[in-house]
């Protein structure tokens, strides 16, 4: 199979933001304990933190990450989490089942991020909570001289955390969801809570909810005309659904579903753009995919569909050509997207695999890392001739909901090389590949601007099993090939079903 690119470096697309590649913690199962807070482990510090998992996650370059959640936080009383860990309440698990001890709260949150070197996106409860609960929890995150502020110091923090991004609400149009509101009296509270953060501090930087997958322009116009002067984001849930990770039957839709994501983000796009324009109103208002990730499901009679969520399913090659197409989603669709939130850092769909006394690396983590490295900067437009196929229907959400999305798919001619390209702030190109195709590798000719070298950095992920996937016993089986000095002036060799990013610095 044969290819061609061409770059247009100076058709700027936008700004093409580290948020992207953010990443998501919730208390559900064993993401946070052990493999986030172990207070019996050597490997912790004295707050309990997992020192090997958060070095790897250091070195993964985590540019932001949201907590507590998702369903678990319109349930949650921040104040259950701070303080002396002894006198903190075990409660049930009120969402998701199972006890919460609430030995990791907001300060160890926050020490976390600390050590990483990552954002904090803490998200309020709207569901149960009051207005004064968020303004008191935003207060003891980043006020002086107040009794939050001073509770905040007896407990060992003196300075300000300074958290900026502040969410308000998670799906609150869900039937499942502890307050669950209509799209108006979601837009009025929305309005209302909002006025009074950034009464407290104008600027901090707001997230309000956004419909399911984009599905309901009505409920997203609502929200942006009640609180357009106070939000920075409008938020989107999208997953996708894997039920085989044995034969290679699903691999098209799975390697082809980002492309229903890219329209669902456009079409919330749109819904933002006409709305503001309508208000007459010279703002911005971006896209925040806070929830996302592919769910694996096993067949069982009495599940859900005849199927049940296996979260701690290893993340495999097929999985990261998937996620390299949400990528590639977000990156041409710059600035409009400005954040999106893995569904999970760790355990659960994770980046990383942790055990009591050890960290996996999947070929998320390499994929994550690679791309928040080298995709920052400013999106250029990159044009494909390549060949195609009709897009099949996506398999989204659960099974069921995926079987619903087949019966209104309509096929598009969507090619089998996927391209992205930025400029980095050194003013080197950096351009991503996704050969799409299942069983052909492809020659790809760049059609490169003038003044770049002829040789690149590349590397590459690809195995010769979609399904391979990096396991305690195996946790190198899927590692990236970096090569230096690799001529690309007569093209370039994309493996089948793999991901290869190029680096070209300026002559």
């Amino acid at each position: 199979m044969k290819a061609g690119i061409v770059v247009d470096k100076d058709e700027r697309l936008g700004q093409v933001s580290p948020y992207l590649y953010g990443q998501y913690f919730e208390h559900l199962g064993n993401c946070m304990y052990p493999g986030v807070w172990d207070g019996n482990s050597p490997l912790s510090d004295r707050h309990g933190l997992r020192q090997d998992v958060t070095e790897a996650a250091r070195e993964l370059g985590v540019p932001v990450i949201r907590w507590p959640g998702g369903c678990f936080v319109d349930l949650y009383d921040w104040k259950d989490g701070v303080g002396p860990r002894e006198s903190r309440p075990t409660r049930p698990n009120w969402h998701w089942g199972g006890l919460e001890s609430n030995a990791f709260g907001t300060d160890e949150f926050l020490e976390w991020c600390e050590q990483v070197g990552a954002e904090p996106y803490v998200n309020v409860n709207l569901g149960t909570g009051t207005l004064v609960d968020a303004l008191r929890w935003i207060d003891y995150c980043n006020g002086t001289d107040t009794a939050d502020a001073r509770w905040r110091k007896e407990n060992g923090r003196d300075e300000p955390y300074g958290v900026k991004l502040w969410g308000i609400g998670n799906e609150t149009w869900g039937s499942w969801e502890a307050g669950r509101l209509d799209a108006d009296e979601y837009a009025a509270k929305l309005a209302n809570w909002a006025q009074f953060v950034k009464k407290y501090d104008a600027g901090l930087e707001l997230l309000g909810v956004g419909s399911n997958e984009g599905n309901d322009p009505d409920w997203d116009r609502k929200a942006v005309e009640a609180a357009a002067e106070h939000l920075s984001y409008l938020t989107i849930h999208l997953y996708g659904c894997s039920v085989d990770r044995e034969s290679d039957a699903e691999y098209y839709p799975i390697v082809y579903t980002p492309v229903y994501f890219e329209n669902q983000m456009r079409k919330m796009r749109n819904t933002i753009e006409t709305t503001l324009s309508r208000m007459k109103l010279e703002r911005t208002i971006r896209i925040s995919l806070d929830e996302w990730n592919i769910r694996h499901y096993v067949p069982d009679p009495a599940g859900k569909d005849g199927y049940t969520l296996h979260r701690n399913s290893p993340r495999n090659l097929q999985d990261a050509l998937f996620a390299a197409g949400v990528f590639h989603a977000m990156i041409r669709l710059s600035p409009s997207v400005g954040m999106a939130n893995y569904v999970f850092l760790v355990n659960g769909n994770g980046v990383m695999n942790v055990t009591e006394d050890r960290v996996v690396k999947t070929p998320l983590y390499h994929l994550f890392k690679q791309y928040r490295q080298w995709m920052v900067g400013e999106s250029v437009r990159v044009e494909v001739q390549s060949p195609s196929r009709l897009t099949p229907a996506p398999q989204v959400s659960h099974p069921g909901y995926g079987e619903e999305q087949a019966r209104k798919h309509q096929p598009v001619l969507s090619p089998y090389i996927d391209a992205a390209g930025v400029i980095g702030e050194d003013g080197s190109l950096r351009i991503a590949l996704v050969n799409r195709h299942l069983e052909e590798e492809c020659e790809v000719t760049l059609g490169l601007p003038e003044g770049y070298a002829s040789t690149a950095e590349v590397w590459a992920l690809h195995h010769e099993d979609i399904h391979a996937a990096n396991t305690a016993e195996a946790p190198e089986r899927v590692v990236p090939d970096v090569r230096a000095a690799v001529a690309v002036e007569k093209g370039l060799r994309v493996p089948a079903h793999s991901i290869v990013l190029v680096r070209l610095e300026k002559k």
